[in-house]
């Protein structure tokens, strides 16, 4: 039976008070749902970007729910609901296979995963929009490709213009430019575990300062649905994953090309304004 997660009173109250405000702050639009499945049935797999902000996130999912009518599972880490589960009021859920399954089953067209992960949010000021779809081991990430075609559904690429400018974080920024983060990274590569230590310790720390210490900018952002990308006959999930991760990096390209910048996405937003100024003149 399908839980609407919608009407629990902590989404409900966000949709209704929190999320208007920051449409209209990051003077947020949505483009492209003619990529979306006509058919009311056809079970969908929404993927996007990790930003190291997070502020995203909850944007992209109620935009979703405006688009289709109904809020989408959100298939986070299981660590992560562990320490939040106030999450599963949201409609979020350890992201596995079998979980996710589940929820189709239970009648939800839409789950929503993003598969850079965290090791995606805290690569860098550098590799900002750069897609490599890996663990911190290596492996590239086939999850949600197996997901796809496991529960038959398309999978539907998001991109976000401006999206990783929507904050600035001061220390993230400092740790960068001083090399502090790069001499960071060094010590994750130590081998017999130790490595592995260092990451969860950098997950920990990026979690906690970004919560508080992320700085919100009035940039303009487009969230674009992207065209949807089905299996082929007999396409492995390894090759399913890397052709939409090649697509999903040339969308996301095309929509912020050149990388990180804060200046252009400013100057999207307040160059517009000026303009239509001068033309209601």
């Amino acid at each position: 039976m399908r839980v609407d997660h919608a009407a629990s009173w902590p989404y409900a109250l966000l949709y209704a008070y929190v999320y208007p405000l920051l449409v209209w702050f990051f003077a947020w639009s949505v483009e492209g749902d003619e990529h979306l499945p006509a058919d009311p049935t056809r079970r969908m797999l929404f993927v996007g970007y990790h930003s190291d902000h997070n502020w995203d996130i909850m944007m992209m999912s109620m935009a979703i729910k405006d688009a289709i009518g109904e809020a989408p599972i959100g298939l986070l880490h299981r660590t992560i609901m562990m320490f939040h589960p106030w999450l599963r009021r949201m409609g979020c859920i350890p992201g596995t296979t079998a979980n996710a399954l589940a929820a189709y089953e239970q009648g939800h067209r839409a789950c929503i995963v993003l598969p850079g992960g965290a090791e995606e949010a805290v690569a860098g000021f550098e590799n900002a929009y750069k897609v490599d779809w890996k663990s911190t081991s290596g492996r590239p990430r086939t999850g949600f490709a197996k997901l796809a075609i496991a529960a038959n559904a398309v999978v539907v690429p998001i991109v976000i213009q401006n999206q990783q400018e929507m904050c600035f974080n001061p220390i993230f920024f400092l740790c960068n430019i001083t090399r502090l983060s790069h001499a960071y990274n060094y010590l994750m590569r130590l081998p017999y575990g130790i490595g592995w230590t260092f990451w969860q310790i950098k997950g920990v720390l990026w979690l906690t300062l970004n919560c508080g210490t992320s700085i919100p900018l009035p940039v303009r952002t487009t969230l674009r649905f992207g065209p949807a990308l089905k299996p082929r006959k007999h396409e492995s999930a390894v090759a399913f994953a890397k052709r939409v991760e090649r697509k999903y990096a040339q969308l996301l390209a095309r929509a912020n090309p050149g990388g990180l910048d804060y200046a252009r996405a400013l100057g999207d937003r307040f160059r517009r304004r000026r303009g239509a100024s001068r033309q209601s003149r």
